[in-house]
């Protein structure tokens, strides 16, 4: 299981309690770090959700830092070329550039302010020094009336926080045009930097150096062209790091650059390190960091001049806003959404199940009274949310009702969401239309690859494996209502048996299971009369079901039927990809993972269930923490899970501080479901327990006492089999197995 596929990450309380889980393996990685309960993605709500108080918020740093070290722990490639990361990055060439080259070599920072920088006792004081360099800098790159493609430039945070969804981090510069707002979102950074100090004795030493040989290298292990070489090749760069260590300089470095990439409407994120007189270049997409070859920027200015010259000439697209994303001519700053348009070429998009080709581009509007919204993490996925709203052609063409555009990096190699959709939903509008009302209604769609959409990294001599690459898909889409938005107990309940029941009609039509049923991933609308109306949403985990021999042998290989598997035989590949153990079905989450099939679906339903009657408030439309699902030991939630399905006890305890319109709930739904789930977990352990002997039988050599007890098993395990099926499933609901307008199930009993 690939946990980058996922945007997982430990949980921060683990670290709070001196404990680490068991990292880096993917079966140690829990729920979104840190928790946002209430993604709310179709909210209005402007309102920023953090983890940090005036309390907590170094407990919050040094868990982060923790987690930084554990999440890129293979994920950095190290000692990139300085010219090579400019040109790649920012797309700057000084040989393009002939006048800026002239003023890149011949920039020399004011001796005087070097020397109060290097005497500066600590990064604080240090700063102002700095900036005055930086200034300077940058009037002598782009003197008046020059202006820089993007009105942005160094502001030092100082003492103030940058807010955002998750945390509140302070870098210690960014590169941005809120230089008069007190409140600094990650959404409108371009750039970020962290500074700190050298031993002060080793910083003044340096005073009668600096002049001398000011454009040598001092990383020979880079083998790079110096600014002054008239020769632009490059020396290959020595074999890059990926396993070791992260630093805690560098783990202070991935925060920022995973914060940046958790906000706004990015492709990548780009900042640089700083201590005392050695600079580091950072980079970061949803496949890891790239940091680049220090440099001493005193000795060699020529190379700092070269990082402003990029960064003052570069677009947005370029700083790594996505392409999409466009502004009118007349808003040259970026601070706002105000006028943003999202522009999908007519030579690239596709619209609806058909696949028509429209005759122009396709311009959405962003809709600012909702807000944008992006997963937490750098790595992986990187799903954001664009509320929307169609207008010229597209209007004409999708209506004017309220969109979203979801956007993700999804591995090349998976079959696309688009596809897995208009399959299911051809489906079943060629085989049971009643249901179609639940899928998704996808609008539009536009897929590129990584160097289709000038994405650094494509053009970065890294070496990222086949398995690792990563394709971006946006898709338009009609706006839901979170789960969490549902009126009361009768509304949801209304929803969660649509779900239910559409999924099990995807299955029967389409062979694809949806793999990622979660409360964030069923939502609803309400129709004309003002009845909800269930969604089953986010199809990018999907995959076709595989056949009953598949399932069978699979079977076999866990409870080590004839024949038997050899000793160092790991099983099945998992084909479970999911991220949400609290949701998960509980042999999915730890140890040998079983091929995935419509039961653990079945189970997941009925943790959604439990989920939501034993902490949503009704009230406050929000999901309360369920601490023993939560945790960051994915083992931990699957023994959790177990004693939940075994003592009675716990599974009451559970629903301690259930709402009381909910209440009933538990009565009518959550129990009788508990019975049936508790029937084949009882099942499984006698079928274990039977393998046990079976194979202690085995190493005495009693092959009759073998013989009789595979027998056993296998009746057990045919058995087990029919336990959890959709017939048993809603019988225990009280509902009917189909509508009145459903045609004949193929798959039912």
């Amino acid at each position: 299981m690939d946990c980058t596929e996922h945007n997982t990450r430990p949980d921060v309380r683990a670290f709070r309690n001196g404990s680490t889980p068991d990292m880096p393996s993917c079966s140690s990685l829990s729920r979104p770090f840190p928790t946002l309960q209430n993604k709310a993605r179709s909210t209005t709500s402007e309102q920023s959700v953090s983890v940090t108080t005036n309390d907590d918020t170094q407990v919050d740093n040094d868990a982060t830092l923790s987690c930084m070290k554990i999440l890129f722990h293979d994920k950095i490639d190290r000692e990139y070329p300085v010219q090579e990361f400019v040109k790649h990055v920012w797309n700057f060439d000084e040989n393009d550039h002939p006048d800026l080259r002239v003023k890149i070599r011949s920039f020399i920072p004011r001796p005087a302010v070097v020397d109060t920088y290097n005497d500066a006792p600590n990064g604080v004081l240090c700063y102002p020094h700095l900036a005055a360099i930086t200034d300077a800098l940058l009037t002598h790159l782009f003197p008046a009336p020059i202006v820089r493609t993007v009105q942005s430039s160094v502001i030092f945070v100082r003492d103030a926080c940058v807010s955002g969804e998750y945390t509140s981090f302070q870098p210690d510069w960014t590169w941005r045009n809120l230089q008069k707002l007190k409140n600094r979102p990650w959404d409108w950074l371009l750039l970020f930097a962290e500074v700190e100090r050298e031993n002060a004795e080793k910083a003044r030493s340096s005073k009668s150096v600096r002049q001398r040989n000011k454009h040598e290298s001092t990383r020979k292990s880079c083998k790079r062209k110096s600014p002054d070489s008239h020769d632009n090749d490059v020396e290959p760069p020595p074999k890059r790091r990926k396993q070791a260590a992260v630093s805690p300089q560098e783990a202070q470095t991935a925060k920022h650059l995973n914060e940046m990439l958790s906000h706004g409407i990015r492709s990548f994120a780009s900042g640089f390190f700083m201590k005392g007189r050695l600079m580091h270049l950072w980079y970061g997409d949803r496949m890891g960091l790239v940091k680049s070859c220090a440099f001493d920027w005193q000795k060699e200015p020529a190379l700092m001049a070269l990082v402003f010259a990029a960064l003052g000439t570069a677009n947005l697209a370029q700083l790594g806003i996505s392409p999409f994303l466009e502004f009118s001519p007349t808003s040259p700053t970026f601070d706002s959404y105000d006028g943003g348009h999202i522009v999908l070429p007519a030579s690239e998009v596709v619209i609806g199940d058909n696949q028509e080709r429209p005759s122009e581009d396709m311009v959405f509007k962003i809709d600012t009274m909702r807000r944008v919204w992006t997963d937490w993490g750098a790595v992986g996925r990187g799903t954001t949310i664009v509320p929307l709203e169609a207008i010229g052609a597209a209007a004409g063409r999708l209506g004017t009702e309220p969109l979203v555009a979801k956007m993700a990096w999804l591995h090349a190699s998976r079959t696309p969401e688009e596809k897995f959709i208009r399959v299911v939903r051809n489906k079943l509008q060629q085989k049971a239309p009643g249901h179609l009302r639940h899928i998704v209604d996808l609008k539009c769609f536009v897929t590129r690859n990584m160097a289709d959409m000038g994405l650094p990294r494509a053009f970065m001599d890294i070496g990222l494996a086949e398995e690792d690459k990563r394709d971006f898909r946006l898709m338009v889409m009609k706006q839901y209502e979170p789960l969490e938005s549902v009126d009361g107990v009768d509304e949801f309940k209304v929803v969660f048996e649509h779900v239910v029941r559409a999924h099990h009609w995807v299955l029967s039509t389409s062979g694809v299971l949806h793999r990622d049923i979660s409360a964030g991933n069923i939502m609803f609308y309400r129709n004309a009369e003002g009845h909800a109306v269930g969604m089953l949403c986010d199809w990018d985990l999907a995959a076709e079901q595989l056949s009953d021999a598949e399932y069978e042998e699979d079977d076999n290989r866990s409870f080590r039927i004839h024949p038997m598997p050899k000793e160092d035989d790991q099983g099945a590949t998992s084909a479970s990809h999911w991220d949400r153990p609290i949701y998960r079905a509980r042999h999915v989450i730890g140890g040998r993972t079983p091929l995935h099939r419509y039961r653990h679906e079945l189970e997941s339903f009925f943790f959604l269930l439990s989920y939501v009657c034993a902490v949503f408030d009704p009230e406050q439309h929000r999901f309360g923490p369920f601490s023993a699902w939560e945790r960051g030991n994915v083992d931990d939630v699957a023994a959790a899970k177990l004693v939940f399905y075994l003592n009675r006890r716990t599974f009451e305890s559970s629903f301690g501080r259930t709402h009381e319109d909910f209440e009933s709930l538990v009565d009518e739904w959550v129990t009788p479901l508990w019975r049936l789930f508790r029937g084949a977990v009882s099942k499984r352990i006698d079928i274990d327990d039977l393998v046990s002997s079976r194979d202690a039988q085995a190493r005495k050599g009693m092959d009759d006492m073998v013989a009789k007890l595979d027998v056993e098993i296998g009746l057990l395990v045919a058995a087990w089999r029919k336990a959890i099926t959709y017939e048993a499933f809603m019988d225990r609901l009280r509902l009917p197995l189909h509508l009145p307008t459903d045609p004949p199930c193929p798959s039912c009993n």
